[in-house]
């Protein structure tokens, strides 16, 4: 493979892969030690966990960047382009330098077989050690086990919480799915747990190896309720009011702001900050639609809570659509409350089995439940409505959703 065009990389990656739940990273370290001849970062910081890993990223980077630190992040799944996993500072790396290090990788694995995951992740280390970072910030995929961003040895680790999701890899039980994830903690270093509930497997494991570890409403605090936030740790204190309606969760601003203050002596205004960070794709309100990747029962739990204090006593139809593992029936349950109208959209992926979601919405609910060909006439039809909407159930629903509303409007402005 020696092509120039980074989606036919991509398509390369993702194809032929080999199941992920089959491999350790011992198969990966030849090709790590020869990539990373220098540390990724003076700091480096993984994010593991079930729901809120992406938010907890954001708000720390945004606290790093604040205070003139130069950052490193590593996220995963991207919404709209490739390119947004791997950024230094605000600025998604750009396609040839994804390209360079894709290249570099792949002549250096030999017979190795690597997943989709595997390329994303050398490529992000290949271009952080290039750079003089401060910070290289990093989220697990799935898991943490097994997920190569664990090949770092990193100084912090979060686990932002535990809930059941992706159990065909991670287990059944929170306790098997904390034990997964737990492997993250690193013997000696620092850890942050960012739920008050969290599995024996988890708490025990970062008692027994890590140097000292901080868990949410044990060690730091947050105190809310309809009018009021506020965070506390040791003698740090902080008013958050902004958080009480805001899309982003508590718990994941709780871990960033106490993380911060374990790396940083520097003082920033972390109420400001966090009035200021949005994150594409998290309870996003463009025109009458509300775009969230929520896509277990956990993570539409935040929804139904920002929903609530926001939008008191409205209904909403829903754009819905989820890959097949999940929990869909648990996801319809929790917010049919909220739902008038559900349309389950088609979406030409393997992992999604439309018609099997669509007889069991019809199951659950005693709403009208309609079928669409894609999630574009779906929004389509919601936009020109103009009644309100809810697009959720993955990240594929959710940037579909975006791609459509910048056509709709676009043809809109050209017609007019």
């Amino acid at each position: 493979m020696n092509s120039d065009h980074l989606s036919d990389w991509l398509t390369f990656i993702n194809s032929n892969r080999p199941n992920e739940g089959d491999f350790g990273l011992e198969r990966l370290e030849d090709i790590y030690s020869e990539i990373v001849q220098s540390p990724l970062a003076s700091q480096t910081i993984l994010v593991g966990g079930t729901n809120g890993k992406g938010s907890t990223i954001e708000f720390l980077k945004n606290f790093l960047l604040s205070a003139g630190y130069n950052i490193g992040t590593y996220t995963s799944p991207h919404l709209l382009e490739f390119n947004e996993r791997i950024k230094i500072n605000e600025t998604s790396i750009e396609d040839n330098r994804i390209i360079g290090s894709f290249k570099r990788i792949n002549n250096l694995k030999k017979k190795t077989r690597l997943t989709y995951f595997d390329y994303a992740t050398l490529a992000a280390f290949d271009i952080f050690s290039e750079e003089e970072l401060d910070f290289a910030i990093l989220e697990i995929g799935i898991g943490g086990k097994y997920d190569p961003v664990n090949l770092i040895n990193s100084d912090l680790s979060i686990i932002t919480n535990i809930e059941l999701d992706h159990e065909k890899w991670l287990g059944s039980s929170l306790e098997e799915i904390g034990d997964q994830k737990a492997a993250i903690l690193k013997k000696g270093k620092l850890a942050i747990l960012g739920s008050y509930e969290m599995p024996n497997s988890v708490t025990t494991k970062a008692t027994e190896i890590c140097s000292s570890h901080y868990q949410l409403n044990k060690d730091f605090f947050i105190q809310e309720n309809e009018t009021h936030c506020s965070y506390s740790f040791s003698e740090k204190k902080c008013n958050l009011e902004f958080l009480s309606n805001g899309s982003l969760n508590t718990d994941a601003a709780a871990s960033a702001i106490t993380a911060y203050n374990l790396l940083s002596n520097k003082e920033v205004e972390f109420q400001s900050i966090i009035e200021k960070t949005k994150l594409k794709g998290r309870c996003d309100i463009v025109n009458n639609f509300i775009l969230d990747v929520s896509h277990n029962p956990a993570s539409v739990k935040n929804l139904i809570s920002f929903i609530e204090k926001n939008f008191k006593d409205q209904k909403f139809k829903a754009i819905f659509a989820a890959t097949s593992e999940k929990d869909s029936s648990s996801i319809i349950k929790e917010i049919d409350h909220l739902i008038s109208e559900w349309n389950i959209s088609f979406i030409e992926d393997k992992r999604f089995d439309i018609p099997s979601l669509i007889n069991l919405t019809r199951s659950k609910v005693n709403v009208n439940v309609y079928s669409a060909d894609t999630v574009y006439s779906a929004v389509e039809r919601g936009y020109h409505e103009g009644t309100p909407y809810i697009v959720f159930g993955s990240f594929i629903t959710v940037s579909d959703a975006y791609r459509a509303l910048d056509t709709i409007k676009l043809l809109n402005r050209e017609n007019s």
